[in-house]
């Protein structure tokens, strides 16, 4: 049973701003700090929301990022997914 559930989006909008490398890049981070077993990654359909992408929403508190880019990842990572402190 996962803790957090961090929805990626997959839709034409985000795969165009880079959305499979933050997967990839989020995979890989959270893998390193030791949190592969309890995050899952999960690529979504489109929010709608295409000129914000790439975004990421993580559950269970519904923090919404937008125009995540790869250097975010660790940040987003530390502080949110591990320490819980979302990241402004």
């Amino acid at each position: 049973m996962y803790r957090s559930h961090v929805l990626v989006c997959g839709g034409t909008g985000c795969t165009s701003s880079g959305s499979q490398q933050i997967m990839v890049s989020l995979r890989e981070e959270l893998k390193k700090q030791g949190l592969d077993e309890e995050v899952s990654v999960v690529q979504t359909g489109c929010h709608g929301l295409c000129a914000l992408g790439p975004i990421m929403i993580v559950y269970p508190d519904a923090t919404f990022y937008a125009m995540v880019k790869e250097d975010d990842i660790p940040e987003i990572v530390e502080e949110h997914l591990l320490k819980g402190r979302p990241v402004q």
